[in-house]
């Protein structure tokens, strides 16, 4: 019996190869592998899940898949080409103040934002220059609102945009350096006695060295350290981004030195200290009342007794969010009060240890700590007594000086970097009216202030910027329908976009090798003066020169671009004289030029549709290059041709208008432009004719120089 046990039943061998048998299971293994890997299947790894287990998302979504199936159903997704662009998350996940900031050093990364920016980003239009996202103009507010707060109030703008270079070094070093960069004809330099104690601002005209004849660089600002002995000096120049490179590099040629960097022979050293100060600019007659706001009782007092044209005084002032009121307040007239105390111009912010001190506050000590603080005061709205992590803030305050005729009073507060958006709302609830650069044109427009904010128009800058412009204008104006145009060839406008001011001077008779130049010695300009003529000699008249003039209208306003001509002796005053309308020579070719484009346009679609069904290729029928040279040509017939601008058109041109508007604070149309100087004697009883861009009136106008 047991031997029938151990017998082979049907075909069964009694004994195997257990090598061959392995062989032959690992064969079928491979291949079973092999077509779990390559399904030959067309379902989807998420297709073949229970229905319970299937999500909607799953063909785009893997994070809906289950965690052991993700990466084999990635997998199989790349192979299926790029994935789409996937959908903007919703806004309350982007509004997370993790993904806010992640968001916000992103952008910041791109153009640099001043710590305002997020305050001024939800109220004012954005633009971007010079490297910088800057504020332009209010969205609720127009320019009447900039007139009425400096006239009336207090407007303020953050200008933490100028850039600061600081040089030390013995002072008999960095003067003599400093002063062929320096036309001494246009006013007080870095060397004059009025700036030289650190009790005033001063404001000089740069240019590149020793190149007083060619246009400058730029206007800049500049403040030399208080109580310093001459032997070790601190000067601090404030100019602006748009000519800070060119800047930059004359003072590295003049000094032989890389920034950052001490030079043993001269014992100068060069700091570049952009980003590391702040600086607000108050213009208006309450702009000491909202500046006082941030002194101790004692200080304000002795502060509006010190407020000189001009005078800096350095003050040391609390954390402005413990004295934050609960609601803004409104601005107050302060008679000043005899004290015998005196504000000096000594301050602590000219060390970069107690900077970086006051900065090292502002992170450890955050505001939601001190509104938890605030928020248990059993008087809301009341001021935060002195805490511990408190430290005094040391601020720069520079009182407005006299830049032009009518002297409108303010202040520049300078203080450190990261206080920005701490003294913004503080000022802003004191009474400030928050300002752009827009504003900050319209200041320059009716005062004639805040020109270290503004280039030049002979400056480097200000012909990049003039290119911008013309641009951008002439983007606008060819994005119109030709029905819709201004015929400027008809109307006899020689520049409507921008002002080839070359062009002037060589019809003028002037031989421009090196460019145009504005007039700038004082002596000369008073001397220049529409009843002194004849003290002047013809060699005077013989260089080409610009001369600033301010022009203005009893009934009109000028504009951009507007003409200033010369009248003749039989015109009478407020007689009215008019362009007669000039021939268009490229009408004719505009149109025919159009009906060839578009049967050229209609015969490439053609041939397009032909290749298509022949399979031929369609590159050499596209019809992009057509329209490209079609709209060159277009554009060239529609611009003005050049012409002679003293003898084209029924009065002499003689200058033209930068900028031009109604002038809310005459109350009448002003202009403020250039004129040849060659021409300043021929003009008689201060009146001359304007022409708008666009028209054919010649209006009277009153002109005066700068």
């Amino acid at each position: 019996m047991t031997d029938n046990k151990y017998k082979m039943v049907g075909n069964v061998p009694s004994d195997i190869s257990v090598v061959r048998f392995a062989t032959v299971r690992a064969q079928e293994i491979v291949a079973l592998t092999k077509m779990i890997e390559n399904p030959q299947t067309t379902k989807l790894i998420f297709q073949k899940l229970p229905c319970h287990m299937r999500r909607r998302a799953m063909s785009h979504n893997p994070n809906r898949m289950p965690r052991l199936l993700r990466e084999a159903h990635k997998s199989q997704m790349a192979k299926s080409g790029p994935a789409l662009k996937p959908k903007r998350p919703r806004r309350k996940y982007r509004r997370r103040p993790s993904r806010l900031l992640e968001e916000y050093k992103k952008r910041s990364s791109k153009m640099s934002w001043l710590e305002t920016h997020l305050w001024h980003a939800k109220r004012f239009h954005m633009t971007a220059k010079w490297g910088y996202r800057l504020p332009e103009k209010s969205c609720a507010r127009g320019h009447r609102f900039c007139h009425r707060s400096v006239a009336e109030h207090c407007l303020l703008v953050d200008i933490s945009y100028l850039c600061c270079i600081e040089i030390q070094g013995p002072q008999n070093a960095i003067i003599p350096e400093l002063a062929p960069l320096c036309d001494p004809k246009t006013g007080p330099t870095f060397g004059a006695s009025s700036f030289l104690n650190g009790t005033r601002e001063g404001r000089v005209t740069i240019f590149q060295r020793n190149s007083f004849s060619r246009g400058p660089i730029g206007l800049v600002t500049f403040l030399w350290r208080h109580g310093e002995t001459p032997d070790m000096r601190t000067l601090w120049i404030w100019c602006h981004p748009a000519f800070y490179e060119q800047f930059l590099v004359e003072l590295n040629s003049s000094y032989g030195s890389n920034s950052d960097s001490l030079i043993e022979q001269t014992k100068i050293k060069i700091t570049l200290n952009k980003g590391k100060l702040n600086r607000f600019r108050l213009r208006g007659p309450f702009a000491h009342s909202v500046i006082s706001n941030l002194l101790d009782k004692e200080i304000r007092k002795v502060f509006i007794a010190s407020q000189s044209p001009g005078f800096v005084a350095g003050v040391d002032v609390r954390d402005p969010r413990m004295i934050l009121p609960q609601s803004r307040v409104k601005e107050h007239t302060s008679m000043p009060s005899q004290c015998e105390t005196v504000i000096t111009s000594r301050s602590r912010l000219w060390d970069a240890s107690v900077r970086d001190q006051i900065a090292q506050v502002r992170t450890s000590f955050p505001d939601y700590v001190v509104n938890g603080r605030r928020s248990q005061l059993l008087v809301p709205g009341s001021e935060l007594p002195l805490q511990p992590e408190e430290i005094p803030i040391p601020l720069l305050i520079v009182n407005a000086s006299h830049e032009s005729s009518d002297f409108v009073p303010g202040c520049d507060v300078i203080f450190p970097a990261g206080w920005a958006t701490a003294f913004w709302l503080a000022l802003i609830y004191s009474g400030g009216h928050a300002g752009g650069l827009k504003d900050v044109e319209s200041m320059n427009f009716e005062y004639q202030i805040c020109s270290d904010l503004c280039l030049e128009v002979d400056s480097n800058a200000g012909k990049t910027a003039a290119a911008e412009q013309k641009v951008k204008l002439m983007e606008d104006y060819f994005r119109k329908p030709p029905k819709t145009r201004t015929n400027f060839i008809k109307l006899a406008t020689p520049f409507p976009f921008s002002i080839d001011w070359n062009r002037l001077l060589i019809d003028w008779g002037y031989q421009v090798e090196q460019g145009f130049t504005v007039l700038r010695d004082k002596k000369l300009l008073n001397t220049l003066s529409l009843n002194n003529q004849n003290l002047l000699s013809e060699l005077t008249f013989s260089y080409p020169q610009l001369v600033a003039v301010t022009i203005r209208l009893k009934h009109g306003s000028p504009r951009d671009f507007s003409m200033i001509c010369l009248p003749k002796m039989d015109d009478k005053f407020n007689s009215p004289i008019n362009e007669p309308i000039h021939q268009d020579p490229g009408a004719k070719e505009r149109k025919i030029l159009r009906q060839q484009h578009s049967s050229q346009l209609k015969t490439l679609a053609k041939k397009r549709k032909e290749s298509r069904s022949s399979d031929d290729k369609v590159k050499d029928f596209c019809s992009d290059a057509v329209i490209a040279i079609h709209k060159e040509k277009m554009r060239s017939l529609w611009l003005p041709p050049s012409c002679n601008l003293k003898t084209s058109y029924v009065r002499p041109v003689i200058g033209f208008v930068t900028k031009g508007d109604f002038g809310l604070s005459e109350g009448k149309g002003i202009g403020r432009g250039y004129i040849v100087i060659r021409s300043v004697p021929q003009i008689s009883a201060s009146l001359v004719l304007v022409r708008n861009p666009g028209t054919s009136l010649y209006m009277w106008a009153e002109i005066a120089l700068c």
